[in-house]
């Protein structure tokens, strides 16, 4: 991951901001790396720093969320495979832990599969929504009008503050510090 700041930040508060990020930067590119041990090796090593920051709830559910997403991986290169193949590939401990991974994940609609209990094997199956539905057109709808009704907001209250003497005399004053390319010197109108 690259972190870049725009042009006007200062150098103590890169500096700062870089060391006070690296943590989180570096769980990042291991969460990346799709290899649970590894991602659980540094949780262990940077327990108290994330502890510090009152974040390590988040960092579990990071590790949590590791399982969940190596998982939907296998939903996309196998249409049957048994529970200790997935326990052995999604570094699981046993047989039951995956199949408590998979029914919630059933459960919770982020995967579509049934369990067969006789011989521990997971069939994989389609998202059973083929997005025709009236239901789901209108919650696309109603998606779509809450994306437009948000845009319009955002036009009028960037309108309004690019008309505010006050801004304007500030951002006028604050202009002659900064470079005129990291300013867009129009308010832009976004059509949706």
């Amino acid at each position: 991951f690259f972190l870049s700041f725009p042009k006007y930040t200062s150098s103590v508060a890169q500096r700062n901001l870089k060391n006070i990020c690296q943590p989180y930067l570096e769980l990042a590119n291991s969460y990346s790396t799709g290899k649970i041990s590894e991602l659980e090796t540094f949780v262990q090593t940077n327990t108290e720093k994330f502890e510090i920051d009152n974040n390590l709830g988040l960092v579990k559910q990071v590790v949590s969320s590791m399982y969940k997403r190596n998982i939907q991986r296998l939903t996309q290169t196998y249409l049957t495979l048994s529970l200790q193949d997935i326990a052995n590939t999604v570094q699981l401990n046993s047989p039951k832990e995956a199949e408590m991974h998979v029914l919630q994940m059933i459960q919770d609609g982020e995967i579509y599969a049934t369990i067969n209990q006789k011989d521990g094997m997971v069939r994989f199956l389609e998202d059973p929504e083929q997005y025709k539905s009236c239901e789901m057109i209108e919650h696309i709808d109603s998606s779509i009008q809450r994306v437009m009704s948000l845009s319009k907001k955002l036009t009028a209250m960037d309108e309004l503050l690019s008309s505010d003497p006050l801004y304007l005399a500030k951002a006028g004053r604050e202009r002659q510090r900064f470079d005129f390319d990291d300013f867009d010197p129009v308010p832009q109108k976004y059509l949706i």
